[in-house]
């Protein structure tokens, strides 16, 4: 269900996790809480950043591929759609990681 690639996103959902369940256990106002989840505000932003980098990387290599005779036969579109990760899937995984804090806490 929760993978590292794709939908939802497991960076996202571990740390949006771990920020939620701090919260609950220790409160909002504890200095753990704020460490942690200024931690995995950077952590969520930087995979966003780099999923979006990576899917337009993809898109280049696959205009690349489709462009050189040898490879016209692969459908480089297809080959390349595991790198295209959009912001969805890695909010998805933020959402899921705290609901899934919340049910266990």
């Amino acid at each position: 269900m929760v993978q590292a690639e794709g939908m939802p996103n497991l960076h996202s959902a571990v740390f949006s996790s771990l920020s939620t369940g701090i919260g609950i256990k220790y409160g909002v106002s504890s200095i753990l809480f704020s460490f942690v989840t200024t931690y995995s505000v950077i952590i969520i932003y930087d995979t966003m950043k780099l999923k979006g980098e990576r899917g337009k990387q993809a898109n280049i290599l696959s205009r690349i591929l489709s462009s050189i005779e040898e490879y016209k036969t692969i459908q480089p579109r297809s080959a390349l759609r595991v790198l295209d990760i959009r912001p969805f899937d890695v909010m998805s995984g933020a959402i899921l990681g705290a609901l899934i804090a919340f049910l266990l806490l």
